[in-house]
């Protein structure tokens, strides 16, 4: 929708163009340069006309989801030019709600989720994305939660909160790194078991997903078009971890989605029993 909305705009506003004469085409680069700005100024206005719809409306409204899925994609087009190839998508369960998790090498890693699944999405995320303006105030409205890992307390009941929102049948997302630690690593190079209690105190599927050449992003955006992978593995049922402790949950899922990154970049994998 947003994307489409953009092109459109910055396609209206050559209006004044059509009339030009063959010795005024030169004029042509200016339309391209002030429709383009004309086009931004136009979703950045909208944004804002926007935020007492998702302020005052149910955090899992799909309409407004629908429309932050968009904003997503509008960004991963326009933005970070990303070229997205989805492997294995039929895995993604389609009744009741789970949870996301996945490496985590690059600020492209949740526009990249979020256009996964199209049903109401939140996102677990780190403290500092919400000094961010506007985007502090979006993200609580449709289901987001922040993380505070300086503040045990506030972090506990962020969690609770999204135990709650998967209760409810909301999808969460999260990165179980706790950060980005490596932006030259694909694998995952932490960590934090804690971060799959979010799944399993809601008793919710689990949905391992691989991230394959996010760590190009900072490199080619906005300039070259990079392309990204995405692999979703099998998810993983109460029935399968329930007898696990979640050091020994995360430390499988760390394995599958490294000997993913392994066997795809022809190395060869470690058990992940």
């Amino acid at each position: 929708m947003i994307s489409t909305l953009f092109v459109l705009i910055w396609f209206l506003s050559a209006g004044f163009f059509f009339g030009l004469t063959s010795s005024e085409l030169y004029l042509i680069p200016v339309w391209l340069i002030v429709g383009y700005a004309i086009a931004w100024l136009s979703m950045l206005l909208m944004m804002v006309i926007m935020m007492p719809y998702m302020k005052f409306t149910k955090i899992d409204n799909r309409f407004k989801h629908y429309y932050i899925r968009s904003i997503a994609k509008f960004i991963s087009i326009f933005v970070l030019r990303l070229d997205i190839k989805v492997e294995n998508k039929h895995f993604i369960p389609t009744n009741g709600s789970f949870v996301m998790y996945a490496n985590h090498k690059s600020y492209a890693d949740p526009f990249i989720l979020y256009q996964l699944i199209d049903r109401p999405t939140g996102m677990a995320a780190k403290k500092g994305i919400y000094k961010l303006p506007v985007i502090r105030n979006y993200m609580p409205w449709f289901g987001c939660i922040q993380i505070d890992r300086e503040n045990n307390r506030e972090a506990a009941k962020s969690i609770l909160r999204g135990i709650e929102q998967i209760k409810n049948g909301m999808i969460m997302a999260i990165f179980p790194e706790g950060g980005i630690k490596d932006r030259n690593d694909e694998q995952m190079v932490a960590m934090r078991a804690g971060a799959y209690k979010l799944a399993t105190k809601a008793e919710a599927p689990i949905l391992p997903i691989t991230l394959i050449g996010t760590t190009d992003v900072k490199h080619r955006a906005p300039w070259r078009m990079t392309k990204i992978k995405v692999i979703i593995h099998e998810p993983i049922f109460k029935e399968t971890y329930q007898n696990m402790s979640t050091t020994d949950l995360a430390d499988y899922v760390v394995k599958l989605v490294n000997n993913t990154i392994k066997v795809k970049n022809g190395i060869k994998p470690i058990s992940a029993a």
